[in-house]
């Protein structure tokens, strides 16, 4: 039987079973990468030192500790982005995976470099203009950041997928769209509707009643 002859739902669980993810790697190395820090603390750190003579030993120890974290660290967060979009690519598309790769990429590395900087230079000057910075960024980017967030949650929860043809009701978005599911990326769900694509954000599509509705031809509109 080929892919054309299987209903629609029985492709989606073939193509679930073909990109199910194995998070095995980004536990392991996780683990490690996570008990680097307790070790460097263990020996003492990288400055370690006894009534003012230095632990020499302590020290190779912290630093070997602390080259491991970063090494582990790497390591888990590419496992991750791999395997997040191996998951997302068959509801939201090649594109969108690959965004939330990189996404997931770039933030984890910069973790992962933050934790390392942190074990060799103590961070407790900077925490207050970090913590400034953070707060005045997250309330510029409030929309984009919910609509970003309600796209990972539609992506995981995969109330509808790509190619499934939806109703939604909500009154966030100005009423009823009924249409075919073109895209879903981090910011926007794209519906194809009779009177043509439309955009819509995923905070007010995961806050709308989702339905799924039977594909209807050309012919059968007609």
């Amino acid at each position: 039987m080929s892919a054309q002859d299987l209903p629609h739902t029985a492709l989606n669980e073939v193509r679930e079973a073909i990109h199910r993810p194995d998070f095995r790697r980004t536990i392991v190395f996780g683990l490690l990468a996570l008990a680097a820090p307790g070790v460097v603390t263990f020996l003492g750190g990288v400055h370690a030192a006894h009534l003012g003579t230095p632990l020499v030993g302590e020290r190779i120890g912290s630093y070997g500790a602390i080259f491991c974290c970063l090494v582990f660290g790497l390591i888990a967060v590419r496992s991750t982005a791999n395997e997040v979009a191996r998951l997302v690519r068959v509801g939201g598309g090649l594109a969108t995976s690959g965004v939330l790769r990189l996404l997931i990429t770039l933030v984890g590395y910069v973790v992962v470099v933050m934790t390392v900087v942190g074990l060799l230079v103590p961070l407790g000057n900077l925490a207050l203009p970090v913590s400034i910075t953070g707060v005045v960024v997250g309330i510029a980017a409030q929309q984009s950041l919910s609509n970003f967030f309600a796209g990972i949650v539609l992506l995981f929860s995969r109330p509808f997928s790509v190619g499934d043809t939806i109703t939604l009701r909500s009154g966030a978005l100005g009423g009823q769209y009924d249409g075919e599911v073109t895209a879903i990326t981090l910011t926007f769900t794209l519906l194809q509707t009779e009177e043509g694509p439309i955009s819509l954000p995923n905070s007010g599509v995961l806050a709308a009643a989702t339905g799924r509705r039977k594909s209807i031809s050309v012919t059968e509109r007609t």
